[in-house]
């Protein structure tokens, strides 16, 4: 392999504040969307964000992948990740996720090799079991066997495979065999990442015991934790932890990401009013509040100090704080607090809404603005005067 410039920072997923105890800013986009949105509008939506995240100096996104819910229509992040490479210079653009159980890991394995070519190693990797039912209906599968998750396992042993040197060895599985073509003038196995995959593959999680975070502890993977009420996303610590003791490792807290609902603006109550009314909360409200509340995980997704007989609703999330909603002030404080619950972490990633309509764009646009140039320098400059009083970032 090309491994050469696996020293360089786009090469090894580093996080150059995150070094020095501060904090990263990225983006994770699902994408989501309004149902009815028209899929070209929202490719370009998505497509806008990203040319605009890299202007404002965003370290890193992650695109998603669904597949039968129109609340999250895209169905293949490479090729969003392609159309942003020709028009972004910096920022980093990962899959967020690939889910393995739907893709054969082999060709998987190549199209992502391919695709780390045309990014010139900005490419970051980020694959996950899956955790849509109507996904898992189409393809067949079990998730109350954990086939997903057996499946997954098995995907990532095949694909990591095909990324040595030589290509893959034969590979009998439960799920997927690979044959090992003979050797001559017509077989050469020629496709291989632009640099050193592994310090760029992402596992996602969000359940406090998630299996995918002691995965990546256990493998030195960059962990990326979901939305969940911070006390809830401090537990994956633990499991990254657990796993990284199972391969005598040690993890870096400057590795991990965690993934937020935030909206910024001058005055909290525009702020507020565009959370609630906007893409944000009537993806919530109407899509994801739902979906998490069948399975009995809403109670993650709520602070502890909140009332017991809180709605979970968007305006209830707003006002008890688990959303970062509010003044670039307000915010700071907000993204703080969670540093501290949490222990710490090296990159805060918001999740990306599709607020493409007129009256919403600008908005959502200067939200991001002023996260970018208000709210992340001034958490920084915060962390860093108060660091003899806080425990170091490894």
């Amino acid at each position: 392999m090309n491994f050469g410039l696996a020293h360089h920072r786009q090469l090894n997923g580093s996080v150059p504040d995150s070094e020095q105890g501060g904090i990263e800013l990225g983006l994770f986009l699902m994408p989501a969307s309004l149902p009815g949105r028209p899929l070209a509008d929202a490719l370009d939506w998505n497509h806008d964000v990203l040319c605009a995240a890299d202007r404002l100096g965003y370290s890193e996104a992650w695109i998603g992948q669904h597949f039968t819910t129109p609340w999250e229509p895209i169905a293949s992040p490479q090729q969003v990740i392609a159309r942003a490479l020709g028009h972004t210079s910096q920022i980093r653009l990962g899959t967020g996720v690939e889910v393995l159980y739907n893709s054969h890991p082999v060709r998987l394995a190549l199209e992502l090799a391919q695709l780390d070519h045309l990014a010139r190693g900005r490419l970051m990797f980020g694959f996950g079991s899956g955790g849509t039912g109507t996904d898992f209906q189409l393809y067949g599968v079990d998730p109350r066997a954990d086939q997903h998750t057996a499946m997954a396992r098995e995907a990532l042993a095949i694909i990591l495979d095909c990324w040595k040197p030589g290509g893959p060895d034969r590979f009998d599985g439960q799920f997927w065999q690979v044959h090992r073509p003979a050797y001559d003038d017509r077989y050469i196995w020629h496709i291989e990442p632009y640099g050193d995959p592994r310090p760029r593959i992402a596992l996602a999680g969000f359940m406090p015991r998630s299996a995918s975070m002691r995965l990546a502890g256990e493998h030195g993977y960059i962990p990326l934790s979901f939305h969940v009420a911070p006390e809830h996303m401090s537990l994956h610590w633990e499991g990254i932890c657990e796993g990284a003791a199972q391969s005598g490792r040690t993890p870096a807290r400057a590795r991990w990401r965690h993934i937020r609902d935030i909206y910024v603006a001058e005055s909290a109550s525009d702020a507020r009013r565009a959370a609630r009314d906007g893409c944000m909360g009537q993806f919530w409200d109407r899509h994801f509040m739902k979906t998490i509340g069948r399975s009995g995980s809403l109670d993650l997704f709520k602070r502890p100090a909140a009332p017991t007989d809180a709605t979970g609703d968007a305006a209830s999330m707003i006002e008890h704080r688990s959303w970062y909603v509010g003044t670039p002030d307000q915010v700071v404080d907000l993204i703080l607090e969670h540093h501290e619950i949490t222990g710490g972490f090296g990159t805060l990633l918001q999740l990306g809404y599709d607020y493409a309509d007129p009256g919403w764009r600008e908005g959502w646009m200067r939200s991001m603005t002023l996260l970018a140039t208000e709210v992340m320098p001034a958490v920084n400059r915060r962390l860093a005067a108060a660091r003899p009083e806080i425990a170091e970032i490894n």
